[in-house]
């Protein structure tokens, strides 16, 4: 037996949860395309497009946010039970539309692609950051703390810094 309350087809409720993962889902393809985008710019060192795509993902982020409050709440208030996403996921099978639980079906599928994209995203941004700090580090002449060399008896020490560079 089903502890969610029986589903009543096609009422204002169900409508509401539509139109709530109809535009979660717009906006999540929204997304995903930026971030697919972002990384092309980010391959490209193109910090004009990476800066217009952080003005237009920031706010998207903000209404993904949104509508998942929303969801949340419209389970709680649905059910009287406290949101989890497992519990939600079974609400959708089990009481509502095939609409909807499509709809779900592709928010669901959506999400990992989109964290994937995120995660790799980041760490290409970080690998840069780090390169662009070890070529300062050497164009300075300053010491990279994070530069460590090894004695004869294996034990580690900082680098020497080459100043080299420092007065070119």
């Amino acid at each position: 037996m089903s502890p969610f309350p029986p589903n009543h087809a096609s009422t204002p409720d169900e409508q509401i949860l539509l139109d709530v993962l109809q535009e979660q889902h717009h906006c999540l393809e929204q997304v995903t395309e930026l971030l697919k985008t972002e990384h092309n710019a980010i391959i490209k060192h193109d910090m004009e497009q990476m800066g217009h795509i952080l003005d237009t993902k920031l706010p998207l982020l903000s209404q993904l946010d949104q509508y998942d409050k929303q969801r949340q709440q419209f389970f709680q208030e649905s059910t009287g039970l406290p949101y989890h996403d497992g519990d939600f996921s079974r609400y959708i099978k089990e009481q509502s539309s095939a609409q909807i639980q499509t709809i779900w079906g592709l928010i669901t599928g959506q999400l990992p692609e989109c964290k994937t994209q995120n995660e790799i995203n980041g760490r290409i941004i970080s690998m840069q950051q780090k390169n662009t700090e070890q070529v300062l580090f050497i164009l300075t002449g300053q010491s990279n703390s994070n530069t460590q060399t090894y004695s004869h008896l294996g034990q580690t020490r900082p680098q020497k810094s080459n100043a080299l560079y420092t007065s070119v």
